[in-house]
């Protein structure tokens, strides 16, 4: 079973993720720091500033303490790096993580259990070879030429691995490997699209994607419809991608940036 570390947000909604020793990881435009929750404003003065120099969307705090950033920066630390980039637990550039070279923004970082590293966003190119919203990286940074182009047509907002390996994605596209897939798809392992997952066909963007233990997937976003029918903002599908008409509309009135399932 595949597991992975996810610190995801999408470039409209800034969050936190919590790294070792009690500290939180904060990204907000184009800043990455860290503090100490032991004083809430007290800033942590041992985390070097990285000097990403634009915006930074998505923060993974990787299982040996290093972390890595995406967003739309070209440099961190006065040298090119190109949308995303690893710093040590100190905040400083790790040099031996390759530039991935992306050339657009860069909204999603997961980390597979087996060390490599999907990229979500809005690029199409990525170590100088297509890739089209969706890219997978060696753990040293290289692009990892294995995994297909999914060839998604738009943004993409939210990537998510499932426990068999198979990925999830959410955002702005309404087609995945040339056939109809509005705002939520899922790839195979292998970054093919995986025919068997329905279309939800959300009618605007999806920016947050969830799955739940019981395989349910929970979906947050600009949305209004899910599968033709009234889902405002939040919605749930079951596993194959269709709506689950057992979760009732929530009724939100606004945009929904992060979903988050609670222990109970």
């Amino acid at each position: 079973m595949m597991s992975f570390l996810s610190g995801v947000t999408t470039r409209h909604q800034p969050d936190a993720i919590k790294g070792k020793r009690g500290r939180v990881l904060l990204i907000a435009l184009s800043v990455v720091m860290a503090l100490s929750t032991a004083v809430a404003v007290a800033l942590d003065t041992t985390f070097a500033n990285p000097d990403a120099n634009d915006g930074v969307y998505s923060v993974v705090v990787q299982g040996d303490g290093k972390i890595l950033i995406g967003g739309f920066f070209t440099s961190v630390g006065g040298q090119t790096r190109n949308r995303v980039a690893r710093l040590n637990a100190d905040g400083t550039l790790d040099t031996t993580f390759a530039d991935p070279d992306a050339n657009f923004d860069v909204s999603s970082v997961v980390v597979q259990g087996d060390g490599k590293i999907l990229i979500g966003g809005s690029f199409n190119f990525v170590g100088g070879e297509t890739r089209t919203g969706v890219a997978r990286l060696n753990a040293d940074g290289t692009l990892d030429t294995d995994f297909a182009d999914p060839d998604a047509n738009d943004g993409v907002d939210s990537v998510v691995v499932q426990g068999d390996g198979k990925i999830l994605i959410g955002g702005w596209f309404t087609s995945v490997g040339g056939q109809t897939r509005n705002r939520v798809a899922r790839l195979n392992a292998d970054g093919t699209l995986d025919t068997d997952f329905a279309d939800p066909d959300a009618n605007d963007q999806v920016y947050s994607v969830v799955v739940q233990g019981d395989g349910k997937i929970l979906i947050g976003g600009w949305f209004t419809s899910v599968g033709g029918q009234t889902r405002n903002r939040v919605a749930r599908l079951n596993a194959d991608g269709t709506l689950d008409t057992d979760f009732a509309d929530p009724n939100a009135n606004d945009q929904v940036y992060s979903v988050v399932v609670q222990g109970d």
